[in-house]
């Protein structure tokens, strides 16, 4: 039993996203921070849309949370781009968290030379496959463009569809398209591409979609007319019932799967297409402390706390993520043991494109992302995404957007 706090202990505001199960063990861990410090936090929850529609409120206004739990990578980067986020570049620099974190999971909290934020939790994404069907088909998991060709030759010969998908919601589509472009053109085109800094009609670009064309006139994808009426969790009954060879999902799939088919499945990542530094969609959360906190020392406090090796461990074993700190042991679960190796060797991450983008983009092109999984048009679809650029990057703080006439293209 923990001993009560005195009634004059200073006070923390900490914003959460969601409830449940999660919910309960961030309480937990705060009430351990609470007895290690005698700082008692205060807890502001809300479900994601609303937080999300709080957010400009809570950073502009008189009601701001002293530590804000958020989003890496460009989520964050757009608030920080108007001086909405305390930088804490000298806290990492003074608890050695350069150490802590690999480069590519600090990348997801610092720009322009400075450190916002601390990482403390993320996943992995990639194929699930059942082991018993692919060694009774002889098929070995892809480590290239033509492997992963030959596999879809090979399970759609034996009447699976090679690679199941659900794009009701449509944004599954768009892990296809992170991949694609990480695997060719690799992340710094790929963030360039995201900010809106570069033409949808890039040359580039075109590639990422013949690709990906490649794959439909394989008939690599289980057909347009079924994936289209379901979620991301209706196709599993798919590779339950060995009716489908695999998926590309994040490792959430793996709390879905029925006990009695978890020890088949097996894992492998996205492969290899043009020779860049390998780079993976690990969406990464994180907590900050917004400009305008009134107790900005004992938020530091709480991010040191979040940054710890044992904190970290503990807490995602038991949220079944994966912990950012290297130092952490990670949870004696295959699926994590593998990701974390993953992500750990990865060049850098990328936060996935509903994160990386504006919202408004993110809606528009996930759905032309999921038309092009039943039209193959290429020329359709890229002038699609970049009307789409032209209109949320402008509307749009997260990236400044020339005029057509004055367009450049990045290298």
């Amino acid at each position: 039993m923990l001993a009560s706090l005195p009634a004059d202990a200073e006070q923390l505001n900490v914003s959460l996203i969601g409830g449940g199960y999660g919910r309960t063990v961030f309480f937990e861990y705060g009430q351990r921070f609470e007895a290690e410090t005698g700082i008692d936090i205060k807890w502001t929850v809300k479900h994601d849309a609303d937080y999300k529609q709080s957010l400009n409120g809570w950073f502009e206004g008189t009601d701001t949370p002293d530590v804000i739990q958020w989003q890496g990578g460009e989520r964050l980067f757009q608030y920080v781009r108007k001086g909405w986020v305390e930088p804490i570049t000298d806290f990492w620099v003074d608890n050695g968290l350069e150490a802590t974190f690999t480069p590519a999971i600090q990348e997801t909290v610092a720009y322009d030379r400075e450190v916002y934020g601390v990482p403390y939790s993320f996943y992995h994404w990639g194929f699930y496959y059942k082991n018993s069907v692919f060694q009774s088909l002889g098929i070995r998991p892809p480590r290239d463009w033509d492997d992963l060709l030959s596999m879809c030759s090979k399970l759609r010969s034996a009447g699976l569809e090679p690679i199941v998908i659900g794009t009701r919601y449509h944004w599954p589509s768009a892990a296809w398209f992170d991949y694609l472009d990480l695997r060719i053109n690799g992340i710094d085109f790929h963030r360039s591409l995201t900010r809106g800094e570069i033409s949808f009609k890039d040359t580039r670009v075109r590639v990422v979609f013949e690709h990906w064309k490649q794959l439909l006139d394989a008939e690599c994808f289980i057909e347009a007319a079924t994936h289209r009426t379901m979620n991301w969790r209706d196709p599993l009954p798919y590779l339950y019932r060995d009716m489908a060879g695999t998926g590309l999902f994040g490792n959430f799939v793996t709390g879905e799967m029925p006990p009695r088919y978890q020890s088949d499945f097996r894992f492998f990542p996205f492969p290899k297409i043009n020779d860049v530094p390998r780079s993976e969609d690990a969406p990464t959360d994180i907590f900050i402390i917004p400009a305008r906190s009134n107790n900005k020392e004992a938020a530091r406090k709480f991010l040191a706390f979040m940054a710890r090796a044992d904190i970290q461990e503990e807490m995602n074993t038991r949220l079944k993520t994966i912990p950012t700190n290297r130092f952490s042991a990670i949870a004696s679960d295959p699926f994590i043991e593998e990701g974390s190796k993953l992500l750990q060797a990865a060049d850098s991450v990328a936060q996935f494109f509903d994160r990386d983008t504006p919202k408004g983009m993110a809606d528009k092109a996930t759905v032309v992302f999921t038309d092009f999984m039943e039209t193959g048009d290429i020329d359709a679809t890229l002038a699609e995404l970049e009307a789409a650029r032209r209109q949320f990057y402008r509307e749009s703080t997260t990236a400044a957007l020339s005029e057509p006439s004055d367009l450049t293209v990045i290298d």
